[in-house]
């Protein structure tokens, strides 16, 4: 039995699903390193710059990811207030 004056409220919309699927990250491994002559000594150098070079763009990665979770986090929030 409803209450005089009282409506059904209207069904609430279905909850939004938000997969947090981030890349996973491994391992920045550093070259091993035993240069004899310059050229090795130079060849190393860039070895080692192509490594670094490899974990940061690693890291951009994850970090652009849970950047844009956050943001798509707090509009979906803001919906639901």
């Amino acid at each position: 039995m409803a209450l005089a004056g009282c409506t059904n409220a209207p069904p609430l919309p279905a909850p939004q699903i938000i997969y947090v699927g981030c890349p996973a990250v491994t391992s920045c491994p550093i070259p091993a390193s035993s240069p004899a002559t310059n050229g090795d000594l130079s060849s190393d150098v860039r070895n080692l710059e192509a490594a670094l070079v490899a974990c940061g763009l690693q890291v951009e990665a994850v970090k652009q990811c849970q950047e844009e979770h956050r943001v798509k986090t707090r509009s979906t929030a803001k919906s639901l207030n």
